[in-house]
């Protein structure tokens, strides 16, 4: 005999969930990886499940529990998402590697104080161990839970696509974590070191940025602060020697030999430079053949607000007219070097970032190479 579900129910408890997580001190980070998933409601799978782009419910499963169990799937299943659990099978078997994985995650969320189903797996020798060390301890054909079935499911897209995809979401999760000011620790562990390689520049900043922006900040000329000996009739820099960034440019080129991964991997060095440099803020510029957007970046919040807004030809010129007029302490240009130099000199320092054009040089200002893997 078929149930009829009360769809419209389904849907308001599903609100209510989302709502009693975002409610919840220190979930940002899983809040947004819920937020992230397309929801598919289906009656044909035992519980939940998720491919890391979806997420299945059984709507006749999700309306029989409390509402803390409610929340607490969908945390379940924000979790192997962060875990990545979809792309790491590789030639593990399942449901083994599902069972070994529910283990982990309900244990982790067992210790934040989420509420556990009664039949969930979640035996408590497993604490502290990986999804990879369960599953090693695990026997070939381990029983299934009563009521439960695998929630894993294979990932709809390429390898390498859906590593970026994940990518994409887990850093945006931390970032939306760290702006709500979670306390530390809400992230476990495991995923925490993943994200931090995942966010780990491209660039060796520390090498070769830091010591740059050191000299420029304590002893350099700038055009902020005109000297008085030549002003008015000769607009001349004057040396400055504080020891702060105060105002920094970074303009981004968006035309259509850069794609929207070039630009993500490209925020997430304007992340790196706005974390360990902390200039009072960053002016972001966003160009083909004109300027197409500005923004002001002064924390975090701001560079996750900034849209792609491509795209068109290349020309560095507009660029070079916007600094002279608004004097940046120093201005850094992400590029791949497509363009023919323009007659417009820049009157303040120049730093090229050029991706994937080992071979491209520039008369004016510091260049650094670095690769972009698509």
């Amino acid at each position: 005999m078929s149930v009829v579900v009360d769809m419209a129910a389904a849907e308001r408890a599903l609100s209510k969930a989302k709502i009693q997580l975002m409610a919840t001190p220190d979930t940002a980070f899983y809040t947004t990886i819920v937020f992230s998933l397309k929801l598919r409601w289906d009656e044909s799978i035992p519980t939940a499940a998720t491919d890391g782009v979806y997420l299945w419910i059984n709507p006749v499963f999700f309306l029989s529990l409390t509402p803390g169990l409610r929340m607490s799937v969908l945390v379940h299943e924000a979790q192997h998402v962060a875990h990545d659990h979809m792309g790491r099978i590789l030639e593990r078997t399942m449901p083994k590697w599902n069972y070994a994985a529910d283990h982990v995650i309900n244990l982790q969320q067992k210790a934040r104080g989420f509420e556990i189903g009664a039949n969930w797996l979640c035996d408590p020798q497993y604490i502290g161990l990986s999804t990879d060390q369960v599953y090693s301890r695990l026997p070939d054909s381990p029983e299934p839970p009563p009521g439960m079935g695998a929630d894993i499911k294979p990932s709809p897209m390429g390898e390498k696509e859906h590593a970026k995809h994940v990518a994409d979401i887990l850093i945006r999760a931390q970032m939306q974590s760290k702006m709500n000011g979670d306390k530390p620790g809400t992230i476990p562990g495991e995923i925490e070191l993943f994200i931090n390689k995942l966010l780990d520049p491209v660039l060796p900043w520390n090498r070769i940025l830091q010591n740059y922006f050191q000299k420029l900040s304590k002893s350099d000329y700038s055009f902020r602060k005109p000297s008085r000996r030549f002003f008015p009739k000769y607009h001349m820099p004057s040396l400055i020697g504080n020891n702060n960034l105060i105002d920094l440019a970074i303009a981004v080129d968006i035309s259509g030999s850069v794609s929207k991964h070039d630009f993500t991997a490209m925020v997430s060095e304007i992340y790196q430079i706005l974390r360990m440099f902390k200039p009072e803020k960053i002016t972001l510029i966003q160009f083909d053949t004109e300027i197409k957007h500005i923004d002001v970046i002064k924390n975090v919040r701001d560079l996750m607000n900034c849209k792609f807004t491509g795209r068109g030809g290349t020309n560095v010129a507009p660029v070079y007219e916007w600094a002279n007029k608004n004097k940046p302490q120093a201005l850094l240009i992400f590029t791949d070097g497509g363009f023919y130099p323009p007659e417009v000199v820049p009157k303040c320092p120049v730093v090229w970032l050029i991706h994937n054009h080992p071979h491209w040089t520039s008369d004016i200002g510091k260049t650094i190479h670095y690769q972009i893997t698509r």
